[in-house]
Order: C-alpha cells, then structure tokens, then sequence
C-alpha cells in the first residue's frame, strides 16, 4: 500500500488479504509480524501518522472475518496514543539482540546457552551452513505437523527456494549436525543492517539439549560478520519459545497491533481451538 500526502508518495507499508470459504481475512503479510512501515525520510512523521489512520478506520470497517494491522516497534512511540474506532489495541512483542554491543555474541547469552552450545560440542555435534534449503524444509514440515500446526507448503516453498535462494544473497541457514545427520535447522532472512529467524525445525527421533543453541549461534555469528547490527528473533512472543529465544540476550521489544474479529471470525477461532484440543 502506498501513502500519498496530495500527490506526493511518503510512506510505503504491506498487507496481505485473503479468501478461506466465504470468510475475508486482512492479517500481516506470512511470516511477518507487522505491517513494515516505511517512511520517506524528511517527511513530517504526524503527516503520515495521521494519513495511516484515516485509511486504518476506513479499511478496518470493511467485511472481514478478521482485521489485524501490526506495526512494528520501530513507529511505537508514533502510534502509542491511536485509538481507532471498533479496533481493540493489542500490545505484541519481539526480542532483538543489538549485535553491537559485544565483539564475542556468546557474552550476551544467558550462561544456560553458553553452556548449552559447549555441551554440544563436547557431544560431537558440528554445526554446517546449508546449501541445500530441502533438508530445512523437511525438517520444518516435520515439526510442524507434531506440533498438530497447519502449514502453507506452498508459501514456505517460495519463501525458501524463490525468496531465499543463493541468488538473491538475502538469507541464510545453518544446520547442527550429528554425524552426517542434520538434525536441526534455522533459516533467516537479512535486509541492510537487520536479520530475522524465519523458520526452523527439528528430528524428534534426535534431539539434543545443545542443537538449537548450536545452530542460533551461528545464524548470529554469521549475521555479524555480514555487516548486521540487529538480530530479530522474529514470532519470539509465542509462549512455547519466548524463554528460549530470550535468553540469547534479546531486549523485549513491544509492538502495537489494532485488531478486529467480526461473529463469524470469533466462531472460526473457536472451531480451530476446539479441534486443536
């Protein structure tokens, strides 16, 4: 979506609208946690605040089983007093590490990580960047299907092999290694001086204490020596890997979301959860 102050462009932002039987849903884009506002640089911030809101309280009224508009923490203090009509205001959260405050990235880890990564060392375990992303993905299509989560083969597909291919020289993604058996892996994506974690996934049938400690160490090690100054741990609110994610040393990072369910979208969340258990 662009923003247009008369006929100037100011500021740029994404949204993603689909279609599941009869129900519309406006949601950030897949694999986003926010909206990814961009403002022009010179251009009056209150201006285009004010813009994003008269199009919000438009937008938001429309048919849609679910309305969700997340903007990151970046524009935090810009929106922080917005109140919409008929969107509730929902506090979200990241953990971004500043990968400029240490020279040696395991200092900002809690000593339960460090300790981890050792152990695993200890045990054998190698750590390898990947080139063939089809390991990652089976792994992640694995996990997800144990955790009983749905899952857009299709769209990881394209984020993997089509966004992230080596041609595009926009992410990366590490494996720890038992043998010759990955049995975990980690995709992120970089963009300037910032990556995030996208995606990850493991063998169950292998698991190891140190492996994923392992493996986001040096996604880390790697983003810092590409130039990237701020490491997302992007979906890190999800409560079954917010401690985890939080103890490489993350600052908690809130960000606003403004969201709205009509019945039928109250119903379909309903229906999921009761089918989940």
């Amino acid at each position: 979506m662009a923003v247009y102050n008369t006929e100037k462009l100011v500021a740029v932002f994404n949204t993603y609208v689909f279609k599941k039987s009869i129900l519309r849903f406006f949601i950030p884009p897949p694999f986003s946690p926010d909206c990814a506002l961009y403002i022009a640089k010179g251009i009056d911030e209150k201006r285009v605040k004010a813009l994003v809101e008269e199009w919000l309280q438009k937008e938001s009224k429309k048919s849609y089983a679910q309305f969700q508009f997340s903007l990151s923490y970046k524009q935090q203090h810009l929106f922080e007093q917005s109140k919409p009509s008929g969107l509730n205001r929902k506090l979200r959260h990241t953990y971004v590490l500043d990968l400029t405050k240490a020279e040696d990235v395991q200092s900002l880890y809690a000593p339960k990580r460090r300790q981890q990564i050792r152990r695993a060392l200890k045990d054998g375990l190698q750590v390898k960047q990947l080139d063939d992303l089809g390991i990652l993905f089976r792994l992640v299509c694995q996990t997800f299907a144990r955790q009983g989560k749905t899952i857009d083969e299709k769209m990881i597909k394209k984020v993997l092999f089509d966004y992230g291919s080596p041609e595009q020289k926009n992410s990366f993604a590490f494996g720890a290694f038992s043998g010759d058996e990955c049995i975990l892996a980690y995709f992120c994506i970089y963009h300037g001086k910032e990556a995030f974690y996208l995606l990850g996934g493991y063998d169950e049938a292998n698991k190891h204490i140190g492996a994923g400690p392992l493996a986001m160490n040096a996604c880390i090690e790697h983003a810092k020596k590409t130039g990237v100054e701020v490491f997302d741990f992007e979906g890190s609110m999800e409560p079954s890997i917010e401690k985890y994610f939080k103890q490489f040393g993350g600052e908690k990072k809130q960000y606003l979301s403004f969201e709205r369910k009509n019945v039928l979208g109250k119903a379909a969340t309903g229906i999921r959860k009761m089918l989940k258990g």
